[in-house]
């Protein structure tokens, strides 16, 4: 009897063994499923897909758009002088010539008379007598403008040799003279001297001196009066010309008769031809 129990202790431990292992893998069943159970619930869920709504977008009804208005233009049928004032005893400042025009700015208070851009500086304006203008545009909506005061009279010209001309056996010398102070010029006195011999060619009172052309010279005419803006010419003739000498032009000129009134000199100097 003993001998049995003792064949049989080890199925018995064998067995229970078994029950133990069977009850280890239940338990780790149990515990595996609840992890998956538990790893299943901690997972997000997917929010839901948003569809953006259409953007409505407002077209503006468009402005009507101004037609431009064309500023008026002057043209001339002589050349006409422009200068700082509605007058002669103004500076003169350009000259508008025929077959140019240019921008109407405003009118004249005066009569006759138009701003305008400057024909030889477009950023600036200056006054046209209009005697011999054609202004085509619409000149009603232009401004009225009103000029500064008429400038203090000053006596001013440039000269410089334009040419040399003969007349028989008398040879000039032709200066041109440009008035460009604010008075008329009516008479003067011309001298031309040699200056490497010291001799004097010709020194003479002026009084009626400018001449409207370079030519003729048989004999050439003169005038006796020189306005603001305006170029003549003086004409002299020289006593004697030796080639390559240089010489001097010494003029005065005058705003009254006989060498009356103010008067101012310029020089010129030059070779002889």
């Amino acid at each position: 009897m003993r001998r049995g129990w003792v064949h049989l202790i080890p199925f018995v431990v064998f067995g229970t063994l078994l029950a133990a292992c069977g009850a280890n893998r239940q338990a780790e069943q149990v515990f595996t499923a609840t992890m998956e159970v538990t790893v299943a619930q901690d997972t997000p869920t997917q929010p839901p897909t948003l569809t953006a709504s259409p953007t409505v977008t407002s077209t503006a009804t468009p402005e009507p758009t101004a037609t431009p208005t064309q500023a008026p233009r002057i043209s001339v049928s002589e050349n006409t002088n422009c200068r700082e004032g509605p007058a002669v005893n103004y500076l003169f400042q350009g000259v508008l010539e025929v077959g140019d025009s240019a921008e109407v700015l405003a009118r004249g208070s005066e009569p006759d008379y138009w701003y305008i851009v400057n024909p030889q500086k477009p950023g600036e304006g200056c006054w046209l007598w209009g005697e011999y203008g054609q202004v085509e545009g619409d000149v009603e909506a232009l401004p009225v403008y009103t000029p500064q005061p008429s400038p203090t009279p000053a006596v001013g010209f440039e000269v410089s040799v334009k040419s040399f001309e003969s007349c028989g056996s008398t040879f000039y010398v032709v200066f041109g003279v440009k008035n460009n102070g604010g008075t008329r010029l009516w008479s003067g006195y011309v001298k031309v001297e040699n200056t490497d011999t010291h001799e004097v060619l010709y020194n003479s009172p002026e009084r009626h001196p400018f001449a409207e052309l370079v030519q003729p010279v048989c004999p050439p005419g003169h005038g006796n009066e020189l306005w603001p803006g305006e170029t003549r010419y003086i004409h002299a003739p020289l006593s004697s010309v030796i080639s390559g000498d240089n010489a001097l032009g010494t003029i005065t000129l005058c705003d009254a008769d006989w060498e009356g009134g103010t008067c101012v000199t310029q020089y010129s100097y030059f070779q002889l031809p």
